[in-house]
């Protein structure tokens, strides 16, 4: 059979009929499921923008949550009105939509639950930040963890965000892959549906028709994301010039977000050029970025700041081309790169501290190598029960191979009393338990015989790290030769020690002048009378005379020309100019031994101005008792007056209708009231105490609990600011008068809340116990047979105990005004009320261990 015959064949064109009809259906399928495909990347890469905006939405949250808790305490904000607990709802609906939007991404769920963990922990490191007292200005080492574990938090959060980031990057990669190779035919599919578009018209209509309407839900769904997203999204058409060169660009669309930032509407923006709307995009570079994307055809990222009426904002933008313009997606990043930019400051002192503690580290170890002394550290080795029992060597430098003659790899790893048993006699081994035990230096010298040699070796004891340094070296030599200089100058250095401490202590000179030779020596303390440095000019009467006042210096001179002639003992005083300019008064005495004249000079400017400020104090005094008198006689008017009309105003606010008063005002109303009645109460009670003396018929029976949560009431602003933690146990009745014993109490527990340890919230012990009179060791007039003992123990500063007498004197203070603020009268009048109820008070403390008071009262 014959070409012709075969295509002239009614057969063929059947063939070719049914061949035409099946590659019609199959392109039609095919160019189907391209276009249900599309749809599907379509919904997608609305899912995708969807899980985006809500990503950013979340861990902005988190940033906020940052923000307001570094607020609160950069500002000091006490009130605690603003705080991270208001982001927790908005955090969790948050974190419930992306994990409904992530539900077929089994990565990005895993992620998710990471978040989880981690917004937990930042839950917890803020909460540990605002625990922080606001009224500080600088922190703590404790504090500054406190603040830097926030940032760490942080920190993860941001690498997590940056991970699901990422697995939708990779998921857009990878949907891009899938459409490039759906693709791929439809240019000769596009060809072919042409020549057979009559055919299949009704199909492409409805099926377009149906895409139509489905595109047209998919716009709306993503106007109304774009509307609702934090994001700016906007997107720009490029304006060229003459020689084919972008010069400008129009916006053809913004989403209601850039109000904010330019407080226009975006209806007002459309269709404007940039260089007239947006002028400053051409000097921070985000014009030339948008060009860049047109000219490479590649997305670009960049981060760019932008200023709109004095105020600089941060964006961080992604520029895609799409169509024949740029679509950019910004976010404000102005709070997150201030964050940034403190936590990289943060980051380089880490950084220097770390260089510059590698460089100790490296010096150390070169010292430690080439130091003549022996340098080991060794571990704390303890029983059962916590006791000391020896101390591992964990470090020895090369040394100690050289005194001992013992290698170091036979010391390292072993105990120091399996090495040298001798320790234990010598008493080094105790005061290396000592130096532990109180975290205290400590020295030691002793005989050794190694080698079958003697020798003094002098050993520096350090505590560190629960464990111990010893620094050793051979004063063999320095001992001996202590020994016989000390042999030489010791009864020398005994005479000049006893005379030169004395003239200190007695604020005298001596001078000796021999008459025959004119030669003169001034003692050091003598020079130090006039603020001169020992030896500063030769002593003789010539040297001597200006510095006599000039007031005085004729009967000066007459007493020491009568003091010549007639060679006898003789004492006058006199004053002198010091060499600063301070007048001073001396005494002088002096007498003759044989051709020398020794005399002794006295500083008495103390005596004479204590006399003189005793006459003023008796005169004061007599003023001040005029004055009290005084007092009394006005205040029971001039003080409570003020009160009564605070307390009438209060009435009549609370009587009025309270409707318009929120519970809040209501409370307020009721504190300050309160608190007037209370001080007018305060006042009567001291005006009756200024006025009468305190007698059996004033006493009372007074219940101390409650008198110890009316004092925590009155001092709940500095419990409260230093964390105070108070613990009382059960308390008795006493017999007293009630405002005396409150004001004792509230002294006794301000001063433990004030003087607290740094980095340490006060810790105050309330206890009390019943004991007879013979049970008390303490010295005082004991008259009743039974007393009760109030226990008031804190965690504090402490004091010495050489000043545990001193602390309930007037206005005797322990530290520095600039340290702790007070007027050194609150321990004196505690001690004044005790005493008015037949009772005692001591104070037992050690420094920086705490102080405990002991309070006596007859039960």
């Amino acid at each position: 059979m014959t070409w012709h015959k075969v295509v002239s064949s009614t057969k063929f064109f059947a063939i070719l009929l049914v061949l035409a009809v099946a590659l019609l259906m199959f392109i039609g399928s095919v160019s189907y499921k391209q276009v249900i495909r599309l749809g599907e990347s379509a919904d997608w890469v609305s899912q995708s923008l969807k899980v985006d905006m809500e990503i950013d939405q979340l861990f902005s949250y988190y940033h906020q949550m940052q923000s307001v808790e570094f607020k609160n305490l950069l500002l000091r904000d006490t009130l605690g009105i603003s705080s991270y607990e208001v982001y927790k709802p908005q955090v969790l609906s948050s974190h419930k939509k992306l994990k409904e939007l992530t539900y077929n991404n089994p990565v990005q769920q895993k992620t998710l639950l990471r978040v989880m963990h981690w917004q937990d922990s930042l839950y917890r490191a803020l909460a540990t930040m605002s625990s922080i007292p606001f009224q500080k200005t600088t922190y703590s080492k404790s504090d500054q963890d406190k603040i830097a574990k926030v940032s760490e938090v942080l920190t993860q959060l941001n690498l997590l965000k940056n991970q699901m980031q990422q697995e939708m990057q990779l998921q857009l990669a990878k949907r891009k892959d899938d459409y490039k190779s759906q693709i791929f035919f439809t240019p000769l599919m596009t060809l072919l549906l042409g020549m057979f578009a009559l055919i299949i018209f009704v199909i492409s209509y409805l099926q377009i028709n149906s895409q139509r309407k489905k595109t047209a839900r998919t716009e709306k769904f993503l106007q109304n994301v774009l509307s609702s997203t934090e994001n700016i999204i906007s997107y720009f058409l490029p304006i060229y010039d003459s020689a084919g060169e972008i010069k400008d660009f129009s916006i053809a669309f913004t989403n209601e977000k850039i109000e904010q930032v330019l407080s226009q509407k975006p209806d007002e923006l459309v269709n404007g050029k940039m260089s007239d709307l947006i002028p400053d995009n051409f000097k921070n570079g985000i014009f030339q970025e948008l060009v860049a994307v047109l000219k490479d055809k590649k997305a670009r990222k960049f981060e760019k700041p932008f200023e709109f009426k004095g105020t600089t904002f941060w964006f961080k933008t992604t520029a895609v081309e799409m169509e024949n313009g740029v679509l950019t997606t910004s976010i404000d990043t102005t709070l997150e790169r201030q964050h940034n930019q403190n936590l990289k400051v943060l980051n380089q002192q880490l950084e220097t501290q770390n260089n510059h503690l590698e460089d100790t580290q490296a010096f150390l170890n070169s010292i430690l190598e080439s130091t003549s002394n022996t340098v080991s550290h060794l571990s704390t080795q303890r029983d059962a029960q916590g006791q000391i029992k020896d101390f591992k060597y964990l470090f020895a430098n090369k040394e100690i191979e050289k005194l001992t003659g013992i290698p170091v790899a036979e010391i390292v790893g072993k105990s120091i009393s399996q090495i040298f048993p001798f320790i234990k006699e010598n008493g080094l081994f105790n005061l290396m338990v000592k130096c532990v035990n109180q975290k205290s230096m400590e020295t030691h010298e002793a005989k050794y015989t190694f080698q079958d040699r003697q020798a003094w070796i002098h050993t520096t004891i350090n505590n560190l790290n629960n464990g111990l340094t010893l620094t050793s070296h051979n004063s063999t030599q320095i001992v001996e030769a202590k020994q016989r200089l000390q042999e030489l100058n010791e009864q020398l250095s005994v005479q000049n020690s006893i005379l030169n401490d004395a003239e200190e202590v007695a604020k005298i000179g001596s001078y000796r002048w021999n008459i025959t030779t004119m030669q003169a020596t001034m003692s050091d303390n003598f020079y130090r009378l006039l603020e001169c440095e020992p030896g500063e000019f030769p002593p003789s009467p010539e040297n001597y005379r200006p510095f006599v006042h000039p007031k005085d210096l004729v009967e000066y001179e007459k007493n020491f020309k009568s003091a010549l002639e007639e060679k006898l003992t003789n004492s006058f005083t006199y004053r002198i100019v010091t060499k600063t300019g301070k007048v001073k008064h001396l005494q002088n005495s002096g007498h003759y031994l044989q051709n020398e004249f020794v005399g002794v000079v006295k500083d008495i400017s103390t005596e004479l101005r204590n006399e003189q400020k005793l006459i003023d104090k008796n005169l004061e005094l007599k003023r001040s008792n005029k004055e009290l008198e005084s007092f009394s006689r006005v205040a029971s008017h001039d003080l409570q007056e003020p009160l009564r009309k605070i307390q009438l105003f209060i009435s009549r606010l609370t009587e009025r209708d309270n409707s318009s008063f929120s519970k809040q005002e209501e409370e307020y109303l009721k504190k300050i009231s309160s608190s007037a009645n209370r001080m007018q109460t305060l006042i009567k009670y001291l005006l009756s105490y200024s006025r009468l003396t305190t007698t059996k018929k004033d006493y009372d029976k007074v219940n101390l609990n409650l008198v110890m949560e009316k004092v925590q009431e009155d001092l709940e602003a500095p419990i409260k600011e230093t964390g105070a933690q108070i613990i009382t146990g059960e308390l008795p009745m006493v017999k007293g008068i009630s405002f005396q014993i409150e004001q004792l109490f509230r002294n006794l527990i301000s001063n433990s809340v004030k003087y607290h340890s740094k980095g340490c919230s006060p810790k105050i012990l309330i206890n009390s116990t019943k004991l007879e009179r013979g049970e008390i060791k303490d010295k005082f007039r004991k008259k009743a047979k039974h007393y009760f003992c109030i226990s008031i123990e804190d965690n504090g500063i402490g004091f010495a105990q050489e000043d545990a007498n001193k602390i309930f004197e007037l206005f005797q203070r322990l530290h520095n005004k600039n340290q702790y603020s007070g007027t050194g009268i609150g321990l004196a009048i505690c001690k004044k009320i005790i005493e008015k109820h037949k009772g005692h008070i001591v104070a037992i403390s050690e420094p920086n261990k705490g102080a405990t008071f002991h309070i006596y009262l007859p039960a």
